[in-house]
């Protein structure tokens, strides 16, 4: 089964454990609340697998010393290489760059890199780039420009989520996945779509996805039409220092329960 982690707003946080299969990182949150990097440095120390993002999606652009430090004090057990929102080029040299400087990143730490694309042909060439340089990880973002082409619907949700299912089957059936690496999936459009990752995809071992928290901070159980056909317009950002009422908390917890559900 594919192993989840729920970004979580801070007050909640103290629940990961249970919530969560792994902890998932983000560096926007580490560098501007001390509980939060507090929280992530016991996780560590109580042996957490842990995978540190490199704030993309959230819209931080770190510095590359900032990145190492932020690496070197956590020590997690994947760290996201930088990647450029759809330019597998700039991405190719982001990688080319962490990974020939492993060695002033702490030795037991594993770099992914993100697939970055705009049509079918230049991903698959990026993915085999990516193999060729020794990744030992690699992640599909949720909201590609290619994914739109794959699948066009009125509905940009659905395309991004039937666009992301396309592309990994299409490697899949192309034999160009490698089982050896260590998959990823960044962030969701639409939960229904891990429905979809059952037998054959075990080479996914991982996503990370805050969809059913904001739901639930919105006031959005996943029993609701909604949540099933969009992807909220709020990041977990919007929320992440905001006291919670009961209503969202529990809502919170049980949108988490039906989406483990769709895994398997």
């Amino acid at each position: 089964m594919i192993k989840v982690s729920h970004e979580l707003p801070l007050s909640l946080l103290d629940k990961s454990k249970d919530l969560n299969d792994y902890e998932f990182c983000l560096p926007t949150y580490w560098f501007k609340s001390e509980p939060y990097k507090e929280y992530y440095k016991n996780a560590k120390k109580e042996g957490r697998f842990i995978i540190a993002d490199n704030g993309l999606f959230e819209g931080d652009s770190f510095t590359e010393q900032q990145l190492i430090e932020f690496v070197h004090e956590l020590q997690p057990d994947i760290f996201v290489i930088p990647d450029v929102w759809n330019d597998a080029i700039l991405s190719l040299r982001n990688a080319k760059r962490w990974m020939g400087m492993k060695e002033l990143l702490p030795e037991n730490t594993k770099l992914m890199a993100v697939i970055q694309c705009t049509d079918y042909g230049i991903g698959s060439l990026l993915y085999s780039q990516y193999i060729d340089l020794g990744v030992e990880a690699i992640a599909f973002n949720h909201s590609s420009t290619a994914y739109q082409d794959f699948f066009p619907h009125e509905n940009l949700s659905v395309s991004k989520m039937m666009g992301r299912i396309y592309f990994i089957n299409q490697l899949k059936k192309n034999n160009i996945i490698q089982k050896h690496v260590h998959h990823h999936l960044l962030g969701c459009a639409i939960p229904d779509e891990f429905k979809y990752y059952g037998k054959g995809y075990e080479f996914i071992k991982t996503l990370d996805t805050s969809n059913p928290v904001v739901w639930g901070c919105k006031g959005h159980s996943y029993l609701e039409n909604i949540t099933s056909i969009e992807k909220p317009k709020e990041k977990i950002e919007e929320f992440f220092d905001k006291n919670l009422d009961g209503t969202q908390i529990q809502l919170i917890f049980n949108n988490i329960k039906i989406f483990k559900s769709y895994l398997g």
